[in-house]
């Protein structure tokens, strides 16, 4: 019997909570066939597979495979580089040989940003453990080579998208705009014996990673038996290192120094690393980093003796790293003066003039004489570990976003909007996909959980987040949604009350992801906008859930008046603000637009064009159906009629009004296909010369012929109407033929 994966039909394909039910299961000649003539869906429903055999209704979650998976193949997903499909799969071949291979380019590539996935059949059957191994080794390799693999797919259940081209990047006829797929016969199937690279590469990771393991723990009972002495000679030392990882555990200096976690698990990614693994681990008491970015930037405790490079630390050598820039002696002694200051200098120094500070300082010793040494003296710490010069500086490659060119980690933004624009459900709808680890809308995500403080529309977010269960096929994820009001303008209302409730959740899934603020105005209670103090006050205690969390907080706030002038409320905001983006509401045909209008770090122009999608959620107790709506992608086409100028000429309006009646009357017909026409049967065509005759029977100009030649160029140059063949049609919601 020939070996078949576990596949679903797009993210509603869910049979988590039905034991008696399995997935469908998919072959290599169905995936060829895929390959060759690609879906044509959007990506939230398109099929994808697991490479596991073992297709029971829990087959998609990570701990069933990593128990009981079977995997028969190995893939990559390449997104950076903008290779060659010819490269790619020439790389792939130089490790594993002339073997069997499905490639083809994923469903957002575009002929300048290249992206590939490549399937690979092999002999053996693994096991969840086996699998990840393998697909770390062969990462591994690939990178040798000069192929930036996704280290995700090294995950027991993640998910890999068959071929698809969505409906809205292929032309009028249906064509792809672009994708390309190559099907490698080879000779076999991978046959990965004990020999091979990728095995031996296997198993050379896991015994440099035991070597690594006891390497450091000979280095850390000598510090450990080190400590002990000096304690025993000095029983009254207080040593500045012990005390500050007393007070720090690793994972909140991960988070200070933006490292990214990979979802629950004790590994991490440094800023320093352009790569996809995660190659620090957290133990608690110490970290290792097997990241060679790490080993050059110096971080920690180096080793680097021909063999793999590592290097490793406690909390102490992060922040030596990080806020003294490996001076070790300064870090010790700010630190040894931090946690035992002189009360008597303290006094002095409350009650200094400005002339007694400056004259003070002109006469401490400079930071070259501070002798070096790892015990707190009373000369002070130099303050040169606060900056950098060009020297020092190196690229931070990283790209800390939570919702990739949208926001990112540990930042503050605003979401504003005129009343009924959308900004509340889109809110919700990206807090959803970010908890769930889904794409929003076609825009990575970095899984964790978020907070959602919903200030105003009560109970109506229960049915709310229902629709997007339903909408996304997730019934579980880290969002949590608080109906009820929070004060964050009095520091002695409802912050300390908001920050246990963050603690909570991380108690529970980990570091908060996103903290959204539903709104702003509900969130001064009662405090004036317009107001320098009330304003600061309430950015001020955002940013100490900022610091606290590590999260993200995002507000979601509404426009003056003047729709134009930005968010309202006192400038304060905006300067704060390191993202902001603005959302305008087209009435007539529904559509929306959340464009980025400020990027304290990305670019800005940014844009998501939806509709609000009616869901019904069932009756109430007099039978009248309950409803509420989802955030819905736009089409190509709505983003189009989005873009169209409103008509606002008097004489633009006679030809609208022209066209309206002509269209009435029964004279007009779907435009046909061919050159210069849309697909066929979209738009409601006029006869272009009876529509000049009518026009200039509304009008009393003089010059008639004029005035309608110039009424069509400014009309056409606007995108608001075409003329071909003959015929006259207005675009978007004017000229659109009914479905």
């Amino acid at each position: 019997m020939s070996i078949t994966f576990l596949k679903a039909n797009g993210s509603y394909d869910t049979k988590i909570n039905q034991p008696e039910e399995k997935y469908e299961g998919i072959g290599w000649q169905e995936i060829k066939e895929l390959a060759e003539t690609p879906q044509s869906t959007t990506k939230l429903d398109a099929a994808f597979i697991i490479p596991s055999s073992y297709k029971e209704h829990d087959g998609r979650c990570h701990q069933a495979q990593k128990e009981h998976g079977k995997y028969h193949m190995l893939a990559i997903d390449v997104d950076d580089g903008n290779h060659s499909i010819d490269f790619v799969l020439g790389s792939v071949e130089a490790i594993i040989g002339d073997c069997y291979m499905v490639a083809y380019s994923s469903s957002s590539a575009e002929p300048d940003n290249r992206k590939w996935r490549v399937l690979i059949p092999i002999k053996n059957e693994l096991s969840g453990k086996q699998y990840s191994q393998y697909q770390k080794a062969f990462f591994d390799l690939l990178e040798d080579e000069g192929i930036n693999p996704d280290h995700v797919l090294a995950r027991y259940g993640q998910v890999i998208y068959l071929p698809n081209v969505p409906p809205e990047k292929r032309d009028e006829q249906g064509n792809p705009n672009f994708y390309e797929s190559k099907i490698v016969k080879g000779k076999a199937a991978l046959d990965i014996t004990d020999h091979h690279a990728i095995a031996v590469r296997a198993k050379m990771q896991s015994a440099e990673q035991e070597r690594i393991k006891a390497e450091i723990e000979v280095e850390r009972e000598k510090r450990k038996a080190e400590r002990e002495r000096k304690l025993a000679e000095n029983p009254n030392l207080v040593s500045p290192i012990e005390e500050f990882n007393a007070r720090h555990s690793i994972e909140e200096l991960f988070l200070r120094y933006g490292y990214e976690q990979k979802g629950n698990s004790k590994s991490w990614k440094s800023r320093y690393q352009s790569t996809g693994s995660y190659a620090t681990k957290n133990f608690e008491d110490h970290w290792v980093s097997l990241s060679g970015s790490d080993v050059s930037a110096g971080v920690g405790n180096n080793k680097d003796d021909g063999a793999t490079p590592y290097c490793w630390g406690d909390a102490f050598s992060l922040f030596v790293h990080y806020e003294h820039n490996d001076d070790l002696a300064n870090a010790v002694r700010a630190y040894g003066q931090e946690i035992n200051p002189s009360k008597e200098e303290y006094k002095k120094e409350k009650h200094m003039s400005a002339e007694e500070i400056f004259k003070q300082v002109n006469e401490q010793q400079s930071a070259s004489e501070v002798e070096q040494s790892e015990q707190t003296d009373e000369n002070g710490s130099s303050l040169m570990h606060t900056v950098f010069s060009p020297s020092q500086a190196k690229p931070i490659l990283k790209n800390n976003y939570i919702i990739k060119n949208w926001i990112s980690k540990g930042q503050m933004s605003v979401v504003y909007g005129p009343s009924n624009s959308g900004k509340s459900f889109m809110c919700l709808d990206a807090c959803f996909c970010i908890a769930a680890g889904l794409e929003w809308h076609g825009n990575r995500v970095n899984q964790g959980p978020v907070l959602y403080l919903a200030l105003e529309g009560g109970l109506s977010y229960y049915n709310r987040v229902w629709a997007l269960r339903e909408k996304y096929g997730v019934d579980e994820a880290p969002l949590y949604v608080r109906p009820s009001p929070v004060d964050l303008l009095n520091k002695d209302a409802n912050l300390r009350e908001v920050a246990l409730l963050c603690k909570e959740i991380k108690e529970k899934h980990g570091p908060l992801q996103l903290l959204c603020v539903d709104t702003l105005s509900r969130a001064m209670a009662g405090g004036n906008e317009n107001g320098p103090e009330d304003m600061t006050a309430v950015i001020k205690h955002s940013d100490l859930l900022r610091e606290y969390t590590g999260a993200h907080v995002m507000f979601v706030h509404h426009s003056g008046k003047n729709v134009s002038a930005g968010a309202r409320g006192h400038s304060s905001l905006r300067a704060a603000t390191d993202a902001e983006i603005e959302l305008e509401h087209d009435k007539d045909n529904g559509i929306r637009v959340a464009k980025t209008t400020k990027q304290r770090d990305l670019e800005t122009g940014k844009e998501f064009v939806f509709k609000l999608s009616m869901r019904e959620l069932g009756e109430d107790e007099d039978g009248d159906q309950v409803t509420t709506v989802v955030v819905e992608q736009a089409e190509s086409n709505d983003l189009k009629d989005s873009k169209i100028k409103p008509i606002t000429s008097q004489n633009h309006k006679k030809l609208l009004e022209t066209y309206r009646q002509m269209c009435g009357d029964g004279r007009a017909k779907g435009n046909p296909a061919g050159t210069g026409f849309p697909e066929a049967g979209r738009f409601w065509c006029v006869d272009a010369e009876i529509a000049q005759e009518i026009f200039k029977g509304k009008i009393a100009i003089k010059d008639k012929n004029g005035t309608w030649r110039d009424t069509i160029k400014a009309m056409e140059k606007n995108g608001q109407i075409v003329i071909n063949g003959g015929l006259l049609w207005f675009l978007g919601k004017h000229g659109k033929m009914k479905n």
